[in-house]
């Protein structure tokens, strides 16, 4: 029992007396952080991430839109829109729609809301509060394009009749 408490000793505690005043190793903080994210309270509509269908994840981020009715609503009335989450950070952004007034929208773990006209005008708005590492504007566009304008135009010209066959 005794071997039993050295081991837990020394695995816990500093290695030298140097090493007490040391701050914690980048990972252990990432750790610690990310424990209590876990614990934190999901984020309110409309950045919960659950109300949407993860369709994809790029690095860290995972992309989210609606499905069913959700999505036959918000897309029928200008609301349409993808979410990029992070969940370590604990991070929601939208693209701009109806819904954000035609702005990029963040909210934080901490419930900072963000808006920007662009989205390398959000970047550093987030940035300052979050160790969210972000996806490349390109990449983004492109998924806007694929995933919010083409939908739209699809569903419009579906709307009109015309892409009947």
């Amino acid at each position: 029992m005794a071997e039993t408490n050295k081991l837990r000793r020394r695995e816990t505690g500093p290695r030298s007396l140097g090493e007490a005043d040391k701050p914690m190793g980048s990972r252990a903080l990432s750790f610690v952080a990310r424990e209590a994210l876990s614990r934190a309270p999901w984020l309110p509509p409309p950045h919960d991430p659950r109300e949407r269908d993860l369709v994809l994840a790029s690095g860290e981020w995972e992309v989210r839109i609606f499905s069913g009715r959700k999505f036959q609503y918000f897309v029928t009335r200008g609301f349409w829109h993808l979410q990029l989450w992070h969940p370590d950070a604990r991070v929601s952004l939208l693209s701009p729609s109806r819904l954000t007034h035609g702005f990029y929208e963040a909210l934080t773990a901490t419930n900072w809301k963000i808006q920007a006209a662009t989205y390398e005008a959000l970047l550093p708005l987030v940035a300052g509060v979050s160790h969210a590492t972000f996806l490349a504007r390109a990449f983004v566009e492109q998924l806007e394009r694929v995933l919010v304008t083409d939908i739209v135009r699809a569903a419009t010209v579906s709307d009109d009749g015309l892409g009947s066959s």
